[in-house]
């Protein structure tokens, strides 16, 4: 009995501080990217307190400038596994990745459900997210903001050696604000096949640049943030502005979210990318018409 509790004392820690998926070794290309990645991330909160966390859960809210009606959602991702979910209110619709299948349900849009489906969590948790054992980092830059006057912004250029839900494209590029070390805007690249038309054409680059933030339970997250197309690195005026609250790190991820209905159809186009598949013959929306009882293992 004495032996049972004393290794039931030693491995209790280790249950309590599970690392975050993200976690792991980089790859710097010089010591300037080390010393500004890891300035980002200390200014964001740092590591420790997404160790004991469970899951990063929030309600988005997204507005097209004269564009078609606003996009509300609410997005779940495990912070120990990868896995998500978001439900689209407006439209009661889902869709859903467990790391492996990922599925749909009455998604009414022409692309691929599931390049959404961490899309929002990786862009407010990139200073976290490229810590990940497949994130090449450097090298650093320098530049400005549109709305940002004369602003100079250290820039973290951040690659992936995989595909995964993490990065919509083939690059990040981190605006880094040189004064508190906070993220202040992203630049990046689309090239989803369920997305654009050849991904060996990359749509964009696009950029958003952050103006709130919040802290939570240590963290300190970006809520609010303008995105602007192609070309507005320079200047121009944005055309969708986004915005998260009710965010919370310390509620259970409900693992039952990720069981699909009758209803949903898988999304085979998004789990060919990220299993680094071709996508020749592919078309945009991509949906298999199997229903997932008996078509998932």
């Amino acid at each position: 009995m004495y032996r049972l509790l004393l290794v039931l004392a030693l491995i209790a820690p280790a249950v309590s501080q599970a690392k975050p998926f993200f976690q792991g070794n980089p790859e710097y290309v010089d010591p300037a990217s080390r010393e500004l990645a890891g300035r980002l991330l200390a200014a964001h909160g740092g590591m420790e307190p997404l160790a004991e966390a469970s899951s990063l859960q929030f309600k988005f809210f997204t507005k097209m400038i004269n564009g078609p009606m606003p996009f509300y959602s609410f997005e779940a991702l495990d912070l120990q596994t990868g896995a998500a979910y978001v439900d689209w209110l407006l439209w009661d619709a889902t869709v859903a990745w467990d790391n492996e299948k990922l599925w749909a349900d009455k998604w009414p849009m022409p692309m691929s459900a599931g390049f959404f489906v961490r899309l929002t969590a990786s862009f407010i948790t990139l200073p976290w997210q490229v810590q990940a054992d497949s994130a090449q980092i450097g090298p650093v830059s320098s530049g400005t903001l549109p709305e940002e006057g004369e602003v100079i912004y250290d820039i973290l250029r951040v690659t992936f050696n995989q595909r995964s839900p993490v990065i919509p494209g083939t690059f990040y590029e981190l605006y880094v604000d040189r004064e508190t070390g906070l993220m202040k805007g992203i630049r990046f690249d689309i090239n989803h096949p369920g997305m654009v038309a050849n991904p060996s054409q990359p749509l964009g680059p696009n950029l958003h640049v952050f103006g709130e933030y919040r802290r939570v339970d240590g963290l300190i997250l970006p809520t609010f943030y303008k995105s602007f197309g192609k070309g507005s690195a320079k200047g121009g005026k944005s055309n969708a502005y986004h915005f998260a609250w009710d965010i919370s790190i310390d509620q259970e991820f409900d693992a039952s979210r990720l069981i699909p209905p009758d209803s949903a159809k898988l999304d085979q186009v998004s789990i060919d990318w990220w299993n680094g598949k071709s996508s020749d013959g592919i078309t945009r929306a991509g949906y298999s018409d199997a229903r997932l009882k008996g078509a998932i293992k």
